[in-house]
């Protein structure tokens, strides 16, 4: 009889164990292939470009969307070295569009005509920069603007007018000082290396909570050169926050969406945190790769207010939830590039 018992508990224990094996091995993701990588990004891409210049035309200041123009220069940047290929009208036209912005709505000296925007510059100067766009006299207005924009501590003056493009005061001073890197001039190369001093040590003693903040945290202090140690703990809040889905969400009382999934996973990968043969970041391509609309596009629902007339880029979904959408897609291209092998070494790294 004990025998008996002895054997049935055995093979319980070895159908648990197999059961457990099955289990785990089932929750093992599917490796994401390049070839769908690439078709994903070439139709939402080429999207994106149509969109872009559509939004530049029918603004009423001919200007260049953080959502639209300088996220896309910044896929454009990085489809150019995986080999996808980009339309140069379009890209000349992405280009005349960010002067536009510094040369007007981006120069102090203009008065009537400036916009204290302080999101602007940023973002801008990171898209031309994707765009190999050579330091100019606009360029320069730009860095002494944002570098004037620098508080003592080492953050930045910012506004949170906009959710979740133009908020933060982590996400402002990250992309303020690596715009600053990227172009300011080398006589200026002292005064800058003071500042990314104090950006980083500022970057350093914040604790966020909300997923941009610990993205632009994670970009910032490795643009700024923290130790290994130090990105290490703000990436491991970052792998956390990974939904079930494989999804990343803006706030945790919402659902996974591609605008926090692509930044979560281009953030990770930027600062060598994550490899795209990880299983997390497998799941997480997995998962933008089935909420992918047939259109091409990533579909989010606006938080934002809005601060001006509405008017259409005929992007998808096409009514006031297509401007966030935008910047999902391109965070969303971004992350999945980022697991192609690359054709052409550049020197774009942001």
């Amino acid at each position: 009889m004990k025998k008996r018992s002895l054997i049935t508990i055995s093979v319980l224990a070895s159908l648990i164990m197999l059961m457990n094996l099955f289990v785990s091995w089932k929750n093992i993701p599917d490796s994401v292939s390049p070839s769908d990588i690439r078709q994903s990004v070439s139709r939402s891409f080429s999207l994106l470009e149509k969109s872009g210049s559509l939004f530049t035309e029918r603004s009423r200041f001919k200007c260049a969307g953080c959502h639209h123009t300088t996220l896309t220069s910044m896929v454009a940047g990085s489809a150019r070295e995986k080999g996808i290929p980009v339309v140069d009208s379009f890209t000349d036209k992405r280009i005349k569009a960010m002067i536009h912005n510094l040369q007007f709505a981006g120069n102090p000296n203009l008065i009537d005509a400036f916009l204290p925007v302080n999101f602007n510059a940023p973002y801008t100067l990171l898209g031309l920069y994707a765009e190999n766009y050579p330091p100019d006299i606009f360029t320069d207005i730009s860095v002494d603007y944002t570098i004037s924009q620098a508080k003592a501590d080492g953050s930045f003056l910012t506004e949170s007018g906009r959710v979740p493009l133009e908020t933060g005061d982590i996400h402002c001073a990250a992309f303020s000082i690596r715009s600053i890197q990227l172009y300011a001039s080398p006589s200026k190369k002292p005064r800058v290396d003071a500042m990314v001093a104090r950006t980083r040590h500022w970057l350093e003693t914040q604790n966020p909570t909300q997923q941009q903040e610990i993205v632009f945290q994670l970009l910032g202090m490795h643009w700024c050169g923290s130790s290994h140690d130090k990105i290490v703990s703000v990436a491991e809040k970052l792998y956390s926050m990974q939904h079930a889905d494989g999804g990343w969400s803006q706030l945790t009382t919402l659902g996974s969406d591609a605008y926090a999934t692509g930044q979560a996973l281009y953030a990770l990968c930027e600062s060598g945190m994550a490899k795209p043969t990880d299983d997390m970041y497998q799941k997480g391509m997995s998962y933008l790769l089935n909420t992918q609309d047939p259109t091409g596009a990533w579909l989010v629902q606006t938080r934002s207010y809005g601060i001006q007339p509405f008017f259409s880029s005929d992007f998808p979904p096409k009514d006031e939830n297509q401007y966030i959408s935008a910047a999902a897609t391109n965070w969303a291209d971004l992350a999945l590039l980022e697991a192609l092998p690359g054709k052409i070494k550049s020197k774009m790294s942001y």
